[in-house]
């Protein structure tokens, strides 16, 4: 998770969860309002001094929605606290809240909705009041139950049910985001087993490809020897198709599907000059002569076609814009499908949890991280995310996930270069071999 830089101010409340690290404390653990008058019955005012969201336990972990949550607080660190928020939403009952008070304080929406623990599970009346208290409330806003562990299991409800999660998927954001209640509570398996049976066995993104109405054909493609994936997009009108990133040893595997499936293949597309392995489009245009090969120009690599930022490949009735995206290497481009919600495949620039090395081939950590924040994480956040590679199991993220969790692309520029300086990787196995063959793409008369 990302760090505080030292002297640096405190971090919005632009996340939403229930867990958190000694980092996320250490930047907000000033004391939070200056003046606050009477905070209790007796007309008692606290020392302010006591009431840092360290000391409450207050919680913003790193997962979108601009929710912080908490476990129960006395009654004038409530109030101490009410300035921070736009509402508040409780999960007990009225007599465990002070509603009264948070409004005197300056809150003007404020929810009760009940939302048991084990052994009476939320019904399904309730679970639906909560997530619709969670879409309708303003932001910032504050969440609350007993121990901090119910409004863990409520954000990762609404956030998966917002993005269509599988329960696997929902599992692995619960691990990535290090919530409490799936990570450090051990009585709270019953709500664990509770909230994966109310998600859908498949992910909307692997089920709901953008554009399908349109007539998009899409497969996404595994290599297991260098964990690389290609990407198969198809017009069902035209029958024309486009292949993103081949590799060299799977290309009678590519293109039986392509045939299999009676499309024609227009482009074979590279997002840059790869060294783990080499790309098939060579090969393929020894078979399939009408073929062209795709690179950026700015990669210095040979091709029939190469693209500039901006410039589009068209299959029937689709077209891929690319994105300049350069520090893995010069010539790292981004492709975008636009779509609701659209798909980016984003090669070595950016991968799930991580990015592409920076220690060879042109390799700037610096101008990685700014065509990463400048150019992808400013797409809208449930554009679909595919990658170049994963090493974990994962297929694919969303820019609003990556954004997020991301380890290395959510610390500052500076802390970014410096963690890239250290990682000291190995050398790449193929890249003697890789590099040379890529940097023809495909070309024949070479």
């Amino acid at each position: 998770k990302p760090r505080p830089r030292p002297g640096a101010p405190p971090r919005p409340l632009a996340t939403m969860g229930c867990a958190t690290s000694s980092a996320t404390h250490q930047q907000i653990s000033e004391p939070v309002h200056a003046s606050l008058g009477p905070v209790d019955p007796q007309g008692n005012t606290p020392d302010l001094k006591e009431f840092s969201l360290e000391k409450l336990n207050v919680e913003t972990p790193n997962i979108p929605g601009d929710v912080a949550c908490c476990g129960k607080l006395p009654l004038a660190a409530a109030v101490a606290l009410a300035p921070r928020y736009k509402s508040w939403m409780n999960l007990n009952s009225a007599e465990d809240f002070f509603p009264e008070e948070l409004k005197k304080a300056g809150i003007e929406n404020i929810e009760i909705c009940p939302f048991p623990g084990p052994p009476e599970m939320p019904s399904e009346e309730q679970a639906a009041k909560a997530l619709q208290a969670l879409d309708r409330l303003p932001r910032p806003m504050m969440l609350q139950c007993t121990s901090g562990n119910r409004v863990g299991v409520l954000l990762l409800l609404w956030l998966a049910k917002k993005h269509g999660k599988s329960p696997e998927s929902a599992t692995q954001l619960a691990v990535d985001a290090d919530m409490k209640f799936w990570n450090r509570c051990a009585k709270c398996g019953p709500m664990r087993e509770w909230l994966l049976q109310q998600l859908p066995a498949f992910d909307a993104a692997s089920v709901l490809k953008p554009q399908a109405s349109d007539g998009l054909i899409f497969s996404q493609l595994f290599d297991p020897v260098t964990s690389t994936y290609t990407y198969l997009l198809g017009c069902s009108k035209t029958s024309e198709c486009v292949l993103i990133d081949p590799v060299l040893e799977q290309k009678d595997r590519d293109l039986a599907i392509v045939r299999e499936q009676g499309l024609a293949l227009r482009y074979v597309i590279n997002t840059h000059c790869h060294a783990d392995h080499i790309t098939s489009g060579g090969v393929i245009k020894k078979e399939l002569p009408d073929v062209k090969t795709v690179i950026s120009r700015a990669s210095g690599a040979k091709a029939d076609v190469l693209v500039d930022d901006k410039d589009s490949v068209a299959f029937g009735r689709f077209q891929l814009e690319a994105i300049s995206t350069p520090g893995h290497t010069d010539g790292c481009v981004t492709w975008s499908l636009p779509g609701s919600p659209g798909m980016i495949f984003t090669g070595d620039a950016v991968l799930i949890r991580g990015c592409g090395r920076t220690d060879f081939q042109q390799g700037d950590s610096g101008r990685l991280y700014e065509s990463v924040h400048d150019r992808i994480f400013k797409l809208p956040g449930d554009t679909v995310l595919y990658p170049g590679h994963d090493y974990k199991g994962r297929n694919h993220s969303t820019v609003e996930e990556e954004r997020s969790f991301n380890p290395r692309l959510t610390k500052s520029k500076d802390e970014f270069i410096k963690l890239m300086s250290e990682l000291n990787l190995p050398y790449p196995k193929q890249i003697d071999r890789a590099v040379p063959a890529n940097m023809v793409c495909g070309v024949q008369d070479e």
